[in-house]
């Protein structure tokens, strides 16, 4: 049952969450990095599955446990955090990096916001507050786990790609929307946030209503983008040697 404690953006509980959760996510495959995929194979495949089977429960799991606040079709796995760690979980699997490139991108550009403006109703130690932070903990530990331990990375072409990928993948994902609440008379469905801005203080305060922010939205994801691959532009530039694609 919900703790009636609402959420407080950056107080202490909020800013140890995030410290906790990059801690673990970068110390933890460092401490990893003499490891090959190979004597990781066990603890890869239990982290992929475990990402999966939380995404597909969280449509039913959050509607009972919070009746009054979610319904199972808002809570399909069609948010950029869930299809990042759809794709972290088959790159896991299968070592295939376009996966990697799209979680990488999605994943650390849907965290970075998810994690430091969190769509969350109640504090810590609230169910809600605690599943929210572990889904994306557990994501930006196998995005930092692929990336530090196996040695991954983007290059410049892959980050065309992922922007070339997420242009249609917008589009499928209005479609989703408009067609779940033309359905349901709840309208439920907001999806990357494409229908109506996400509750709590974010920066959807400075942006026109809706749907006349989705060229912003889109606008902002390409500058996470490039915020994102600006350290390994700048390591290229200056260590061109260093890495072998």
């Amino acid at each position: 049952m919900p703790n009636n404690d609402t959420f407080e953006i950056f107080d202490f509980d909020h800013i140890s969450t995030i410290v906790l959760i990059l801690g673990i996510s970068v110390i933890i495959p460092f401490l990893l990095k003499g490891y090959s995929r190979k004597d990781l194979r066990l603890l890869s495949l239990i982290l992929a599955l475990i990402i999966v089977v939380n995404e597909f429960g969280k449509p039913f799991y959050y509607p009972y446990l919070y009746p009054d606040l979610y319904e199972f079709f808002e809570m399909l796995p069609f948010h950029m955090c869930h299809l990042s760690s759809f794709s972290i979980s088959i790159f896991l699997l299968t070592n295939k990096k376009v996966f990697f490139n799209l979680a990488f991108f999605w994943g650390i550009g849907g965290c970075s916001m998810a994690l430091t403006q969190p769509d969350v109703p109640y504090k810590f130690p609230d169910a809600n507050f605690l599943l929210y932070f572990f889904s994306h903990g557990l994501l930006l530990f196998a995005i930092m786990l692929s990336a530090i331990t196996f040695k991954n990375r983007p290059y410049f072409s892959e980050l065309i790609n992922v922007v070339l990928i997420s242009l249609p993948v917008v589009g499928i994902i209005y479609l989703i929307n408009i067609t779940i609440n033309a359905i349901l008379e709840s309208s439920p469905a907001n999806y990357w946030y494409l229908i109506r801005f996400p509750d709590g203080a974010n920066l959807t305060a400075f942006m026109p209503d809706p749907p006349l922010h989705i060229p912003i939205f889109f606008g902002l994801g390409l500058l996470v983008f490039g915020i994102i691959y600006f350290p390994f532009f700048i390591y290229d530039r200056f260590f061109p040697n260093n890495w072998q694609k």
